[in-house]
């Protein structure tokens, strides 16, 4: 049985680009956070936590279920690198925010973020990077969109 995919239509060859880049970013973040004991899921949940915010508004900014950003939260706490606290806006949602222990985790995992995309941005240009990224913005926008009019999705 075949699939009727057109590998070439515009749309797919953009989604599997995208898909490509999305594994390759974070098998490099493996890479940069695996030395300090951390993953690319823990450095997202941690740098989201820089300023307190809900496990909820973590995993709707990360594109992933709450259970699983609830999961590597409570490790992050149980390891000491972040706290729940009291919520003033909400009583069932607590923040979650960065302990000074995660703060020095998640400082040693930017240092080496950036000696990472020095390194990379020596072979780009930064003004496509940005057009680029502005598209990507207007593509997010556009699915939004379609998502919150009860799009497939």
């Amino acid at each position: 049985m075949s699939l009727p995919v057109n590998l070439e239509d515009a749309w797919t060859r953009f989604a599997m680009s995208v898909f490509k880049v999305n594994g390759l970013i974070i098998q490099a973040g493996e890479g940069i956070t695996n030395p300090l004991g951390q993953s690319s899921a823990r450095w997202q949940v941690l740098g989201r936590a820089y300023e307190p915010t809900t496990v909820a508004k973590i995993a709707q900014d990360i594109g992933h279920a709450r259970q699983s950003v609830q999961r590597i939260a409570d490790i992050l706490a149980a390891e000491g690198l972040v706290s729940y606290e009291d919520n003033p806006t909400d009583r069932r949602a607590r923040l979650l925010a960065l302990t000074s222990d995660g703060a020095q985790v998640l400082a040693k995992i930017y240092e080496r973020q950036v000696e990472w995309s020095l390194r990379i941005m020596e072979q780009l240009s930064p003004t496509r990077l940005v057009r680029i990224a502005n598209g990507l913005e207007g593509i997010a926008q556009v699915l939004e969109s379609s998502l919150d009019a009860g799009g497939e999705g």
